[in-house]
């Protein structure tokens, strides 16, 4: 039992310490893979799925070294799985309104400078360079794809890099705009921008009102963690019931519900966004003749 237990931290420590020097040094996108995704489709950064298996691989090795309970290390490495989420759940919600903010102000911004008698593909070049931080690598591609492809291309590459479905009514705008040559294009960025704007103060609110609970979980996770490590280290002979199965079966329950707990919490504090009206794979396709035809 002894090298079983020995082989596995070795492994263990040695997955963990891989898997952390892969994290911190990030991941490259595969070929083709779109240049700005989402928070829950990030591949590289603190949420790389090699930088989870490092934390899971060192939490339990250090769990089970320290405890010698194999229920201490399973719990530890669920956590450590679970925490480079937990841990950016509210940065990617700060970035996510950030999005909205920076694409409302350069919605602004295409609208006063079409207003200026400036053509489409003229605005957007002029609007790329001083557009928000948070958008202006896709605005600068977007403006330099409208020089040398078609608008309605380009804009679609532009929303599929950004896959927010508020940037999907801005290109479907945009487009239907530079269709029509002009219209009511002003009113509609105009709407847009006060739609996203209102979205935006209502997610700050949301976060305002919410703040007291994320601080209270955060105390008690943190007063668990303490109250825990003290009590392996300084008082080991209180927790010897958990020597035997049952305290192990019981260890796993308790850490389970307490790990699931701060993952449940996390989940519900996401928005929900609406369907992208641009994501053409999720759109089923009508059936051909031919497959009506066929039983």
């Amino acid at each position: 039992m002894t090298i079983v237990v020995g082989a596995l931290l070795g492994a263990a420590m040695g997955g963990g310490a891989f898997g952390a020097v892969l994290g911190w040094r990030g991941v490259p996108l595969a070929p083709g893979a779109r240049a700005l995704r989402s928070p829950s489709q990030r591949q590289c950064g603190p949420d790389a799925p090699i930088l989870r298996l490092g934390a899971a691989a060192a939490g339990g090795a250090i769990a089970i070294g320290a405890t010698g309970w194999l229920a201490a290390g399973l719990v530890a490495a669920v956590a450590g799985l679970a925490m480079p989420t937990m841990l950016r759940a509210k940065a990617d919600r700060d970035q996510e309104v950030e999005r909205l903010g920076a694409l409302a102000t350069w919605v602004e911004m295409v609208r006063d400078t079409v207003g200026a008698a400036s053509g489409l593909t003229e605005a957007l070049k002029a609007t790329a360079v001083s557009a928000p931080t948070a958008v202006r690598a896709p605005v600068k591609q977007l403006a330099a794809r409208a020089e040398r492809e078609p608008l309605p291309d380009a804009l679609a590459k532009f929303a599929g890099e950004m896959d927010h479905p508020v940037t999907d009514t801005i290109a479907v705008t945009l487009g239907l705009a530079s269709a029509n040559h002009g219209g009511s294009l002003q009113e509609a960025l105009a709407e847009i921008a006060k739609s996203t704007r209102q979205e935006v103060s209502m997610r700050l609110r949301i976060e305002t009102s919410r703040a007291r609970q994320f601080t209270s979980a955060r105390f008690i996770a943190s007063i668990v963690a303490v109250f825990s490590v003290g009590m392996v280290v300084f008082s080991r002979p209180y927790l010897a019931p958990f020597d035997t199965m049952t305290g192990q079966v019981a260890l796993v329950v308790i850490g389970g519900l307490f790990v699931g707990s701060g993952i449940a919490l996390v989940k519900m504090s996401r928005f929900c966004r609406p369907p992208r009206i641009l994501d053409l794979a999720r759109i089923p396709t009508a059936p051909t003749p031919t497959d009506r035809s066929q039983p």
